[in-house]
Parts: C-alpha cells; structure tokens; sequence
C-alpha cells in the first residue's frame, strides 16, 4: 500500500515466499535480523508501506526491492520491538530517532494537502518533517 511515483491509494499484491531470510544472505553484514521476503512490487513512494496479510493485518514494512519480484520487508514485531526499546530509552536519555516529526491530524492533513495536492489522504500516522543531516537516519 502507497502512493508510488505519486499516485495514490495504490495496493500491488505478492505472495511470501518465507518470513525468515537472514539479512546477511542480502549482503548485509553485521545483520542479525530475518526478513519476509515476498514478490510484492516495491518502487518509490510505497517502499516503507505495510505488508498486510488477508486479514488485513500488518505483518511489516516494505523496505527492499533487490530485482522485480524479490522485495524484503522487515517483521512487525521486529519494529514494533524497535519503537518500545526507543521510546524507553528516549525518555532516559539514549536512543534518538534523529528525526523530527509531527503526529498528523486533520487539521496537518489538510495544510500538508493545501501545498502539495499529492498528499495521501491519511486519518492518523506520522510526518517526519525533517532528518538530522549526517545522522543514522539520513543514511
């Protein structure tokens, strides 16, 4: 689900071939995480999308297109893991996102919408309005 090359509210579909491909298999050194891999279509603009199963539910983030047909997403409990460990730490001082974001309602919605038509019609979510220069984020 996403809005790839700007068009929106688009949804491709694809089939998992497993939930448990190490990334060092993707060439990704120091990995210590399993990635879904499936041959859902990932371009820009829907890469960091849900990976939803029939019921609807989220199951990942689509992350990774290596050639067509062979796209990686990271689990959902991987991430939902990440956020608890960084909200934890955040309010203790440590990790930092290095991002600034806004939570959306309507009312941002609407003004983000009034200086670019193209953006997504959303109910809730996340904008990141900026990424620190030179931090892990920007990378």
């Amino acid at each position: 689900i996403g809005s790839p090359f700007a068009l929106q509210n688009t949804v491709t579909t694809g089939i998992v071939s497993t939930a448990q491909r190490d990334g060092k298999e993707l060439g990704i050194r120091d990995s210590d995480m399993d990635y879904i891999q499936t041959d859902a279509i990932i371009n820009y603009g829907n890469s960091g999308g849900p990976l939803v199963n029939l019921d609807g539910e989220v199951i990942g983030i689509n992350t990774l297109k290596v050639a067509a047909g062979i796209s990686f997403a990271i689990p959902s409990d991987r991430i939902t893991r990440f956020l608890n460990e960084s909200l934890d730490k955040h309010s203790k001082g440590g990790r930092h996102t290095h991002t600034h974001t806004h939570t959306l309602t309507c009312t941002l919605v609407e003004e983000l919408k009034q200086q670019n038509p193209d953006f997504p019609d959303v109910a809730s979510g996340i904008y990141v309005h900026e990424v620190v220069p030179h931090s892990p984020a920007q990378k």
